[in-house]
């Protein structure tokens, strides 16, 4: 929608606004009940009158253009909408997922450990290690991996280590996660029996069941973080079919609510570089919105 200086528009979050800038494919708006925003312009934004007899409280500020690193005040009260979403993630990164802020924040450190992975436990080095019965390193690389992002809370990372300490579950781990990764059967197939050997070793929870696969696929396999996502897919209206324990039909929704978010965004501008950051969008947004962004517990 093509707005002007003193155009009154409707939003679907922010509800009513008068246009104060169009920065091209922003707009900064003054809203009635939520102040000033600036947000993408987006087939959400309707045309709308001005409320009858209605004057803002003072007048009107030029916005600042102080440097597009200045974190703005987020909404103060979280609400199931996307669009809601994307306004907290552009308060806190207004160049998206192309400023170095989000890179450092989000991708980088993702990205090296996805590296590690590929470096230690790449499919012929992997392979290699089985073949002369190198299960202790196999764990080592693989606790190393986890250890290396925040996306698995501490007392999960630790039940696994502790786990995997035992001799006796070294083999069987190495031969179900190289089967995870690489495996020639159906993923629903080597998945589950992932998560059998998980429940066996008493750390069968989603982070970990589905932690190695998404470094490995670059996140097109969708890490599951329970509290975040479920938040994401009822702000779409997709249904998780959510159970507290690993399972195929729940893990094939979360996929689906990846590609849906990953358009989504496409859809209002913005670009992922990949699947990894999609999680990171979702993982920051959540966060933004109830205060607690940048907490690892």
């Amino acid at each position: 929608m093509n707005c002007k200086a003193n155009d009154w528009i409707e939003h679907p979050a922010f509800g009513l606004g008068c246009v104060s800038e169009d920065r091209g494919d922003r707009l900064d708006i003054e809203f009635v009940t939520s102040g000033y925003k600036t947000i993408l312009k987006t087939a959400e934004l309707k045309p709308a009158l001005s409320p009858p007899g209605f004057n803002f409280p003072t007048a009107k500020k030029v916005k600042s253009r102080a440097p597009q690193s200045k974190v703005e005040p987020t909404p103060s009260r979280p609400r199931l909408d996307f669009d809601y979403h994307v306004s907290c993630f552009l308060n806190h990164f207004s160049e998206g997922f192309e400023g170095q802020g989000f890179h450092i924040a989000e991708r980088e450190y993702k990205e090296k450990a996805a590296g590690v992975l590929e470096d230690k436990l790449g499919k012929h080095a992997f392979e290699s290690l089985l073949r002369d019965g190198h299960y202790t390193e196999v764990c080592g690389f693989a606790k190393r991996v986890l250890q290396a992002t925040n996306l698995v809370f501490q007392i999960g990372k630790a039940k696994f280590a502790d786990a995997l300490e035992n001799p006796a579950n070294q083999e069987r781990f190495a031969n179900a996660l190289f089967d995870l990764l690489y495996g020639s059967g159906e993923m629903e197939e080597r998945f589950t029996s992932f998560c059998d050997l998980l429940s066996e070793l008493g750390a069968n929870q989603w982070t970990i069941a589905t932690y190695y696969q998404f470094l490995a696929s670059d996140g097109k396999w969708m890490f599951m973080k329970p509290s975040i996502m479920k938040r994401m897919a009822e702000s779409l209206k997709i249904s998780l079919n959510y159970k507290a324990e690993p399972n195929w039909l729940t893990y094939c929704k979360l996929q689906e609510l990846g590609d849906r978010v990953y358009l989504e965004l496409q859809n209002r501008g913005l670009k992922p570089h990949s699947r990894i950051d999609v999680q990171g969008f979702i993982w920051a947004a959540i966060g933004i919105e109830d205060d607690k962004y940048g907490n690892t517990e």
